[in-house]
């Protein structure tokens, strides 16, 4: 399955019809949460998605101003809250809030609706609300491919994306990999290329905020503002959402569509070291200092593009213990008399005297190990990394794409 996203053209009688669909869509959807609330308290039973679909019905046989809009659109709400259930029961966190007026419910989706190309448009017709019209690139022109039509409300306009059953195959280097992700470089590979750290540039932002604070709450004027800041912040989402798929792109295309990554728990490395009243964390400032660093550098979008770019080309990623990759000799496999720190970033074994840039060695050793999960051969420290650096992918996993 594969998602395009189109920006769509709308006349003003379908942006009103638009908004209030949506604030529609958050009242059922508060409604839905509520019930399923009220039904556990009073019976100690949770009342399921059918269910809900059933008294929606009926709602919409005794509300003129339900029974306005599509049918299968209101049902997006309901999926939405079991969804979110159902995430909370299987993660053990997050219970589902209500949305409120500023943080409602933003999309919908239908699996009812066939969008219709009409030369270089395309356009699909929602009851209740009006035509979507958005202009053709030829990346999805065949409506049977079409399953899922999502309507997206951004700050920057409205969108229509389009799930396609359809499997993109990409160009891939039919050879291994290694990349270890850090924050002094964005990642390094195990070919010794570097991928200089990103540093977004918020001046933009900032400048937005601050003409923010100026205004007087509750004025026209800071509504204003905050829409404007909010199209800044999501432009500098996208441009770094883009600028992550072109390198992720390149890696596969240029490096190697079989690949290797540390399986870290970023949740977990980016908690905070605040602690609590009775148990105060300690080097707090230096800490959010650096989950701050880590989370710019999107390590779980950039392993995630990953993932599904090498598997269409037809390679595959895997996540590997990062235990010792940092301290062992990618070389030998010795590890150092003294344990590296943060400050050092230059690798020496003294055991077979092999040097090398800290986080290239890391690469190497999240290679072998991943050469290991791909049965190729090789382990720690059997096999040198150096050898198995550009290593092909034996035979028998060859593909041609």
């Amino acid at each position: 399955m594969i998602t395009y996203t189109y920006k769509a053209k709308l006349n003003a009688h379908t942006h009103r019809n638009l908004a209030e669909f949506l604030t529609q869509q958050r009242l059922l959807y508060n409604g839905a949460l509520q019930e399923r609330i009220d039904c556990y308290q009073k019976t100690g039973e949770s009342i399921g998605l059918f269910d809900q679909r059933g008294s929606l019905t009926t709602i919409r046989h005794t509300d003129e101003w339900f029974g306005k809009f599509d049918r299968w659109c209101q049902d997006s709400a309901l999926v939405r809250v079991d969804r979110a259930f159902k995430r909370f029961f299987r993660e053990g966190r997050g219970f589902p809030r209500f949305k409120s007026a500023k943080r409602g419910v933003m999309s919908f989706e239908t699996l009812q609706k066939k969008p219709t190309f009409n030369g270089k448009y395309g356009f699909v017709m929602i009851k209740g609300i009006g035509r979507f019209r958005w202009r053709q690139d030829h990346r999805c022109d065949a409506r049977d491919q079409v399953k899922v039509v999502r309507v997206v409300q951004r700050p920057t306009g409205i969108f229509i994306q389009l799930v396609c059953d359809h499997e993109i195959q990409r160009l891939g280097l039919n050879r291994a990999i290694g990349i270890d992700v850090g924050v002094r470089v964005s990642a390094a590979l195990s070919d010794r290329t570097l991928i200089p750290r990103h540093t977004p540039d918020r001046t933009e932002i900032r400048r937005k905020q601050r003409a923010l604070s100026r205004c007087e709450p509750g004025s026209n004027q800071r509504r204003k503002r905050r829409q404007a800041l909010a199209r800044a912040c999501y432009r500098a989402r996208v441009q770094r959402h883009n600028a992550i798929h072109r390198l992720t792109s390149d890696i596969v295309k240029y490096h190697g569509k079989w690949i290797a990554v540390e399986d870290l728990d970023i949740q977990a490395m980016t908690a905070s070291a605040a602690g609590t009243v009775a148990c105060p964390g300690r080097q707090v400032k230096q800490k959010t200092g650096l989950n701050r660093s880590i989370l710019e550098q999107n390590w779980g979008t950039f392993i995630n593009q990953l993932d599904y770019k090498a598997a269409s080309a037809g390679g595959q990623l895997v996540r590997v213990d990062p235990k010792q990759t940092t301290q062992r000799c990618s070389h030998c496999g010795g590890l150092p008399v003294t344990k590296l720190t943060r400050n050092d970033r230059w690798y020496h074994c003294t055991h077979c005297g092999n040097g090398d840039d800290r986080d290239v060695n890391a690469s190497k050793n999240v290679l072998l190990k991943g050469l290991a999960r791909f049965d190729a051969g090789g382990a720690i420290p059997a096999v040198s990394a150096t050898e198995k650096r550009n290593q092909d992918i034996s035979s028998d996993r060859r593909r041609t794409v």
